[in-house]
């Protein structure tokens, strides 16, 4: 069993990006003080492991559990929350509704 947590996953991923921590707060729009919360003890709600994810370039699934997607899925992946921020809040919540009937159903393929 890995000894790997959020907190160090996190802290390798600002380091693997060369970034610092006050980089990320000024991206995330949130304080020094917050980031270094998450790197120590506590964890960042969902939107906010997503966006870490987004800036990182890792999967919110690596650093929830270690466990990580394909680099071309990732990509996709960003590419639609991108595109997400310029569309209405409705047009958002029916993707997410779409996304939702693919999980559900057959027409979800995983690769």
């Amino acid at each position: 069993m890995s000894d790997e947590t959020i907190h160090s996953r996190l802290r390798a991923a600002i380091k693997a990006r060369g970034i610092t921590v006050t980089a990320v707060a000024a991206h995330l729009q949130v304080s020094r003080s917050t980031v270094n919360r998450w790197l120590k003890y506590q964890i960042p709600d969902d939107e906010q492991i997503f966006r870490l994810s987004a800036y990182l370039n890792v999967s919110p699934s690596h650093l929830r559990r270690g466990s990580d997607m394909n680099a071309e899925h990732m990509m996709l992946c960003q590419i639609l929350f991108a595109k997400s921020t310029d569309i209405s809040s409705s047009d958002v919540q029916r993707l997410i509704d779409l996304a939702d009937r693919f999980s559900d159903t057959d027409l979800c393929q995983t690769e």
